[in-house]
């Protein structure tokens, strides 16, 4: 069973219908969204039946910004500076004019009471006109809701066929503009030229080939299909390994080769083996992904861009310069009104200087306003002042339960393989109740 995401505007359909008759399964359905899943046959039904900007193709310039929260419940609270985060990523997102929405992928507690989020951070997340809140289906166990699987489910957004490009961003970060230039620079109107960076986006991290809270891809019912084949062969695969039950080596299905090492932004953070952070939850798929299964990727990392792409079979590389304010990325972001070359940022270009990840214990709604120092800095006091802003448009104050997140701070082997083990029990089915 595969999840297709189709986004159904109140406007246009009705949100109490059950579409049965291509195979899909309702889940949950807000007045303004809805969430389908549907088999692998019945896709190309799916395709056809569903109205895309340009008739039957594919849709064209249409993006989206991707958010995903889970663990969610009203019990707890947890997950409500992270709705919070999201809906002011959306505002600042709105006032620097993107273009694209923003989409909300919500997954509620497996032993939540209620199937969707309080009205109060329904109104504070709808808050902006770009916003558009999905659910995803609650895991069916204690057990399937951990760091690792949390993780995971980042790729549903392959599943957003409604959109050429998303970019996806963890629900931590804040855009400090708009990031708006990275997809029209994938996908730029026809008489702008051919595109200069390739439909995946990817970022180089500290001491990892790509990070996982910050990258972009192409959804299509086939892409979301073969990503969910290739996790599953990967699982599979670990049932049947030592400890850590993770091939060190081939990955998620390929043998890195001498000549085709990764590379962190760090020196000699680099290697063939597969034993990076997170190599074996999200930031290892996402390369896998990109580099081997699809090929075509823009890779960024300090100064410059690297093009990936398959040409008569062979791997073609570009590098692209990205070294002062003509550079490739960092003349569209300028004029958004950051200057990549500012000192006080951690690095010189973009798009590392157009937005800022709260990593760790910094996040801005577990830290005290009145007290901590850290507040005073200028990402911290726009973030404050746009929470602010929301909460006197919607009349919603937002209450915070200090925590780091629901489901600890990184993935594990012993959570990732626990995972698997129930989930081969039920059939690779993670959302029926067990």
């Amino acid at each position: 069973m595969y999840n297709v995401f189709v986004l159904h505007c109140k406007d246009t359909s009705n949100s109490n219908e059950v579409f049965s008759a291509y195979g899909f399964k309702q889940f949950q359905f807000k007045e303004n969204a809805a969430i389908t899943t549907t088999t692998a046959e019945s896709l190309s039904r799916e395709s056809s039946d569903k109205t895309h900007s340009q008739g039957d193709e594919m849709p064209f310039r249409k993006w989206a910004y991707a958010f995903l929260a889970g663990g969610c419940s009203r019990e707890n609270r947890q997950h409500s500076g992270f709705i919070a985060n999201i809906a002011i990523a959306a505002k600042i997102l709105h006032e620097q004019n993107s273009t694209a929405d923003v989409v909300a992928l919500i997954q509620m507690s497996y032993d939540s009471k209620h199937d969707t989020l309080s009205d109060d951070e329904t109104k504070f997340l709808e808050a902006m006109p770009n916003v558009k809140i999905k659910y995803l289906p609650r895991f069916g166990s204690r057990v399937y809701e951990n760091f690792y699987a949390l993780m995971m489910e980042k790729f549903q957004i392959l599943g957003l066929v409604d959109y050429s490009r998303v970019l996806f961003l963890d629900s931590d970060v804040q855009p400090l503009a708009s990031l708006d230039y990275i997809f029209d620079l994938s996908e730029p109107l026809p008489e702008n030229g051919p595109a200069v960076i390739e439909e995946n986006f990817i970022i180089r991290w500290s001491a990892e080939p790509s990070a996982g809270g910050f990258f972009m891809l192409k959804p299509s019912a086939e892409n979301y299909k073969r990503s969910q084949e290739i996790i599953i062969e990967t699982e599979k695969k670990a049932l049947d390994l030592p400890w850590p039950h993770w091939d060190e080596v081939e990955g998620f299905g390929h043998k890195i080769a001498p000549s085709d090492k990764w590379m962190g932004i760090k020196p000699k953070k680099e290697g063939t083996n597969w034993t990076w952070h997170g190599a074996f939850a999200d930031q290892g798929f996402l390369y896998h992904w990109v580099r081997y299964e699809k090929g075509n990727v823009s890779i960024a990392y300090q100064q410059q861009i690297d093009n990936y792409s398959i040409v008569d079979g062979k791997v073609s590389i570009k590098t692209l310069p990205n070294d002062d304010s003509e550079g490739i990325l960092n003349k569209p972001s300028s004029m958004y009104g950051i200057t990549p070359w500012n000192k006080n940022y951690r690095t010189k270009s973009s798009p590392w200087c157009d937005f800022v990840h709260y990593i760790g214990t910094g996040k801005p709604w577990n830290l005290d306003r009145k007290t901590n120092p850290k507040v005073q800095e200028p990402n911290y006091l726009k973030w404050y002042a746009a929470l602010d802003e929301l909460e006197k448009m919607t009349n919603v104050k937002m209450e915070f339960v200090k925590h780091k997140t629901p489901y600890g701070d990184f993935p594990v082997s012993k959570q990732r393989i626990d995972y698997i083990k129930l989930k081969a029990k039920n059939n690779w089915d993670v959302f029926t109740k067990v």
